[in-house]
């Protein structure tokens, strides 16, 4: 599946609307480390493991309640929903961390 962008005024919609919600904050303060993340993202929601997941983006320069929760961190925010229910939320750059939550995420079904 395809990562979908998102917005604040979505957000709480798409992830009470599915069981397996991915959500990544994207920032410009980021800088290299996140800009080379997002393939690594993209490639993970291709994955047929991952194909009951809906990976989410947003961003957080223009969305201020995003914003507020990353808190100009340097690292991808990466936070994982089950049923509407927040599971998790940590800083990961790495493909090895996001399939860690992935695989926490799929536990539940």
């Amino acid at each position: 599946m395809a990562v979908q962008e998102t917005t604040d005024s979505l957000l709480f919609l798409q992830v009470s609307q599915y069981d397996h919600v991915i959500l990544k904050y994207d920032t410009d303060e980021g800088g290299e480390l996140c800009e080379g993340f997002r393939p690594i993202y993209q490639h993970l929601s291709g994955l047929p493991e991952y194909k009951g997941v809906v990976f989410l983006t947003i961003d957080a320069e223009n969305n201020p309640v995003a914003k507020r929760h990353i808190l100009s961190k340097k690292q991808p925010v990466i936070t994982i929903y089950h049923k509407g229910r927040l599971l998790n939320s940590t800083h990961t750059s790495t493909r090895e961390g996001v399939e860690i939550l992935l695989d926490k995420l799929l536990e539940h079904k």
